[in-house]
Order: C-alpha cells, then sequence, then structure tokens
C-alpha cells in the first residue's frame, strides 16, 4: 500500500493463511493502514520466525464485504490467536471501534530455510513457490 505514492509499513500481529496461501488479517476501519489500501491494495510482507524459516510475499489486499466471508475469516483469525502466546489486543472484541477484515490474495511467495547459520551466500537459497 502507498500514499502519495510512499510506501508505507504496517505491523500486523494476527493473520490467517489458508491452504491455497491467501491471508486474512483486520484493522481498525479508521487506521493508516486501512486508508493506504483503501488507495493502493498492493501488499507486501515478510515473515521471521527464529532458526526456522523466512518467507517474503506479495499481492493485493481487499475488504471483504460477504457477512459470511467475514465470518469465516474472523473464524480463521481466532484460531490463529489461539496460537500467539500472551496475545493482545483480542481482535473484533474491543468496543468503540469498527474494524475491516481483509483477504490478501498473493501474486508470488518465496520462502528460505534459518536451519543453516550462513551468513554471506553467493546463490540465494531462497525458494520460489508457484502459486495458482
Amino acid at each position: 500500500a502507498a500514499i502519495n505514492g510512499t510506501p508505507t509499513v504496517s505491523t500486523i500481529l494476527l493473520f490467517a493463511i489458508d491452504d491455497d496461501f491467501t491471508m486474512y488479517f483486520a484493522a481498525l476501519s479508521e487506521s493508516y493502514k486501512a486508508k493506504a489500501l483503501e488507495k493502493d491494495p498492493g501488499f507486501s510482507f515478510s515473515k521471521w520466525e527464529h532458526d526456522k524459516m523466512y518467507v517474503q510475499a506479495s499481492g493485493n489486499a481487499h475488504p471483504l464485504e460477504k457477512p459470511e466471508e467475514i465470518e469465516a475469516a474472523v473464524d480463521k483469525l481466532a484460531t490463529a490467536a489461539l496460537g500467539i502466546e500472551n496475545f493482545w489486543p483480542p481482535v473484533l472484541q474491543i468496543s468503540g471501534h469498527e474494524y475491516r477484515v481483509y483477504k490478501l490474495t498473493l501474486d508470488w511467495i518465496r520462502i528460505r530455510s534459518l536451519s543453516d547459520k550462513t551468513i554471506v551466500e553467493k546463490n540465494s537459497k531462497f525458494v520460489e513457490v508457484p502459486l495458482r
């Protein structure tokens, strides 16, 4: 996402991913993140898990509109929250705020194992994952 041509960076603590690499997350409707996505749905992210893997991906995020799709995505987010120790805030339970639930369809994804301890490498150790 970008505002005035400048890429934005936002933290997403809670997300869920389907088997087909479709990702879901929620954001406050009036947040900087949501406003940036309204102007430009382009979205990139990276996820690092120490000594396990590093993932980079990019795609487009669009808010879900149908109540049944929102409910299904919120259920996925709630399940994902169960696996995060000391997770806060409880998404979609903070009164007085409205949330949008987004669906991110990935254009590309690449993964790198972090099981080795190589710092300098001559060739990329990322593996491209074919999508669709």
